[in-house]
């Protein structure tokens, strides 16, 4: 007798063996997404040190304010001050691993940035930012020309700092900008809500349990969480951080399996 379809048995067992093979599949696919997520956003941020570069070359080496100290400006922010360079690709500002941002109602979450700014939960438009602004990287508020400001731990000028590989510039993060102390806890939960302008923005775990970074070389890689302790975010770090004893409580649970790092 000629058969011209399966039967019932058949069919299940077809089934069977793709949710088999889908089973063993999807986490290798979910691997290569997110691998290829990070290699997208240490690009974006390769093209965030051009931006930066264009920048200080226009202002003999100096960067920005960020405090809006400078003649009492709510504009001295990165994300106004170097707009000239960025405005024909916004998206560079932006992890592509990032799908949520504060205007959908999320307010923490390793994947989640800020922005987008005159919509949604984020109705309001900060006077340094324009309708649309959204993004997921941060500055390091340290390398600022903070105008009327003697701390001497702010590196003002490109053209100051030494070991320009240690110095970072723009690293994954929750908010526009910090200032991070070597003092600065981490978050105690991988998904956390940010409280202050602190070592806790950058420290999100977005691309497994490293978040990526570009220094003040232009260099650009990824760092380790811990590892972010290490960096030589101000002038003093090295010296702060040397006289600065974690406890042994001082890491949370959440990243008990990573990387530990060495004070430089």
């Amino acid at each position: 007798m000629n058969r011209k379809a399966f039967t019932l048995i058949e069919l299940l067992v077809v089934i069977a063996i793709i949710a088999v093979l889908m089973g063993v599949l999807m986490p290798s696919l979910q691997r290569v997404k997110k691998q290829g997520q990070a290699v997208a956003c240490q690009a974006h941020l390769k093209q965030m040190t051009l931006v930066v570069e264009m920048y200080t070359n226009d202002h003999d080496g100096s960067y920005h304010s960020e405090t809006g100290s400078h003649q009492a400006s709510e504009r001295n922010s990165w994300v106004y001050a170097m707009r000239p360079y960025y405005a024909h690709e916004p998206e560079i500002r932006n992890c592509p691993a990032v799908n949520k941002f504060h205007s959908d109602g999320v307010r923490g979450g390793p994947l989640t940035g800020w922005g987008v700014f005159g919509e949604g939960a984020e109705a309001v438009v900060p006077g340094w930012a324009v309708k649309g602004d959204y993004g997921s990287y941060g500055w390091n508020w340290w390398l600022c020309n903070e105008y009327g400001n003697p701390d001497r731990r702010f590196w003002r000028n490109q053209y100051k700092i030494k070991n320009p590989s240690e110095v970072p510039q723009f690293v994954d993060a929750q908010w526009v900008d910090a200032k991070p102390v070597p003092t600065d806890r981490p978050p105690s939960k991988e998904f956390f809500v940010l409280e202050a302008r602190n070592m806790g923005s950058f420290c999100v775990n977005r691309h497994q349990g490293r978040v990526n970074g570009c220094f003040a070389d232009s260099s650009v890689r990824p760092i380790g969480l811990k590892e972010l302790w290490e960096l030589k975010w101000h002038t003093a770090w090295k010296e702060d951080r040397r006289t600065f004893v974690m406890s042994t409580d001082f890491w949370p649970e959440w990243m008990s399996t990573f990387r530990d790092y060495a004070p430089n």
